[in-house]
């Protein structure tokens, strides 16, 4: 532990998240944010055992925030690479495990993509259509399956209900950015609506740094978004709902290469990213005891590349996949009980100029969990089997229990276990897949305090986590292997609470994620992460201020380490009617030049402004 107190920046994050949770004991009432991630049932936030935290829809609106990326960034365990401005492929860390070990879902549904790249294409997830986020961190495989030895994320996008009301939203910033959102939701008898839509677009900068590169195109490498939600859903009966869920977005970008021996400065390299989901639903309470939740959904995501230039390329990957998944709820006295079936095809089919890649797998579950509670002591027990095509079965669990010391403090103990299966493309891939690879596994033990008083929580956890049968790309052999095995042991704190007219969140994560075949820490991890935001009212006028920190940390092999660097955003919102809203906001006030990733360029200071308008029920 005494490598994360020496750690750079560590007093001045200690420093941000102390001043923040100063005078917390003067609220009164307890927050009653409900998450059903965090155990596949409906608790109460001070109530749940694995580290949770929940960002809102006014959270969103508060922050001004694009795209899911940003917003992640600032909770705590969570960091981001990209290899350029808005659009460009990101890649996400949370408590240092990489995109491949993040479970992304939205609204229930995985977003795990198949082809050689290992990330999820958070980058064009746009908050526009979302309602609020969950965050799971740690090893939830008994709970998810496969891909959540860092923990899961869950999208929530909007939902119908209420009286109807419509909205729309308008936005221009720097580098040309244009943001228009406009939607409607409500409800009208037994039927639930909600629907948005939306288009962002930007002239965007030079993705790489020509100091550090050569053969760069000086172009500005754009990108444009268009995005939908709709959720409709009828009342069958007070106890029956049958629904629809469709969501997608079509993202276009520029971007360059990094590598100068296959590019040239007059390369032009454009992509598309094109995601549909579309999820049928029944819910039924069969009676006090007894509830389920019956899902089929049917989700694509298409990547295509393609570059005119020194060495013309183009590529696609496409990744299918079909879940159908039913999930029962037991409620006896203090014992709420699951019980699920999850069936999964899985299928990639992926060409360039050369080679081209057609494959398939099935994939079954069956999971089950309690969550018990008796005075001061809860229990949490997940258990779940899944059956992967060609790869056999794996069995994960979760064991949490909780103390309440007193009415605010609780004590936390958790172990648990997790796989990660590889991708089909890490596979079968005609140039780098390895079809002798072996699945990742997992153990994570925890110990952790909430306090939580009135509006105020505080929630801490030490964690150590070692992954066995590291799935990386080996450059001696060309070709994705089981080369290591990894550690990473830690502290991550977060805080959220409300002083009068004041909203604060704060993080802090002091983290060592290592390679231990090598002892190298893990490329691109920091160490020490931290952040805060403050939103304040003051006559009429909401104002928020935001500063991330994240140390520094190795890139890949054989380039030079990335500098520390620290972000401040500023935002204002001002009501000019009952139904109209002014805001603007300042990124990067500071000018801060960093890198998430060597010799890719991020956005220097940009300015945004515009105006919401919504309806009143």
């Amino acid at each position: 532990m005494k490598k994360f107190i020496r750690a750079r920046g560590f007093w001045p994050a200690l420093s941000m998240l102390s001043l923040a949770c100063v005078g917390a004991a003067q609220a009164q009432t307890i927050s009653q944010d409900v998450v059903v991630t965090a155990s596949r049932t409906e608790q109460i936030i001070t109530d749940v055992l694995p580290h949770t935290t929940v960002l809102g829809r006014d959270v969103i609106e508060q922050s001004q925030l694009m795209d899911l990326p940003s917003l992640l960034a600032r909770e705590a365990g969570f960091q981001f690479t990209q290899n350029g401005g808005r659009g460009a492929q990101a890649s996400a860390f949370l408590r240092g495990a990489a995109s491949l070990q993040v479970l992304v879902l939205v609204d229930g549904v995985p977003m795990t993509k198949q082809d050689t790249t290992g990330a999820v294409s958070l980058e064009h997830i746009m908050l526009d259509q979302v309602d609020h986020i969950e965050i799971v961190r740690g090893n939830v495989s008994a709970i998810y399956g496969s891909g959540a030895i860092g923990g899961v994320i869950q999208v929530f996008t909007r939902q119908g209900n209420g009286e109807p009301t419509a909205f729309a939203t308008a936005e221009l910033g720097s580098y040309g950015s244009q943001r228009l959102v406009v939607g409607t939701q409500g409800k009208a008898g037994d039927w639930h609506y909600a629907l948005s839509a939306g288009n962002n677009s930007t002239r965007g900068i030079s993705a790489l740094n020509p100091a550090q590169g050569s053969n760069v195109n000086p172009d500005s490498d754009g990108y444009k978004n268009e995005s939908y939600s709709l959720n409709l859903s009828y009342d069958l009966s007070q106890d029956h709902k049958i629904g629809l869920r469709s969501n997608g977005s079509n993202g276009r970008f520029d971007y360059d290469v990094s590598d100068a021996t296959y590019a040239a400065a007059t390369d032009i390299n454009k992509g598309i990213t094109k995601i549909n989901s579309n999820t049928l639903y029944w819910t039924a309470r069969y009676n006090d005891r007894w509830k389920s939740r019956f899902n089929v959904s049917d989700s694509t995501e298409k990547n295509t590349t393609d570059t005119a230039g020194l060495y013309p390329l183009k590529t696609q990957a496409q990744t299918h996949t079909q879940l159908l998944s039913w999930v029962h709820e037991f409620t006896l006295h203090n014992l709420v009980a699951t019980l699920g079936l999850d069936r999964q095809l899985q299928a990639i089919d992926a060409s360039d100029d050369y080679s081209a890649l057609s494959k398939k797998r099935s994939a079954s579950a069956i999971y089950g969990g309690m969550v018990y509670t008796r005075g001061a002591d809860s229990f949490q027990l997940n258990l779940r089997n899944d059956d992967v095509q060609e790869i056999g079965a794996k069995n994960s669990t979760y064991l949490g229990y909780g103390h309440d010391l007193d009415r605010q403090w609780k004590l936390i103990l958790a172990h648990s276990t997790a796989f990660n299966v590889a991708p089909l493309g890490y596979l079968y891939d005609p140039y780098s897949g390895n079809p002798n690879l072996k699945p990742e596994t997992a153990k994570t033990n925890e110990v952790g305090l909430q306090w939580a008083q009135g509006n105020h929580r505080v929630r801490s956890t030490l964690f150590s986590t070692r992954t066995h049968d590291l799935l990386l790309y080996d450059m001696t052999t060309w070709q994705f292997s089981n080369v290591s095995s990894a550690k990473n042991e830690g502290l991550e704190t977060s805080y959220s609470g409300r002083f009068d007219r004041t909203d604060v969140r704060a993080s802090l994560t002091l983290q060592n994620p290592i390679n231990e075949a090598t002892g190298d820490r893990l490329v691109r991890r920091a160490n020490t992460l931290a952040s805060t935001s403050v939103s304040h009212t003051l006559a009429g006028w909401t104002l928020g201020t935001s500063l991330r920190y994240t140390g520094s940390r190795p890139d890949t092999s054989g380039k030079p380490e990335l500098a520390s660097y620290t972000l401040v955003d500023v935002t204002a919102r001002y009501p000019l009617s009952k139904d109209w809203v002014a805001f603007g906001r300042v990124e990067n006030v500071t000018d801060k030049s960093y890198q998430t990733a060597y010799a890719y360029n991020q956005l220097p200071r940009t300015f945004y402004v515009g105006v919401t308008w919504k309806t009143k029920p």
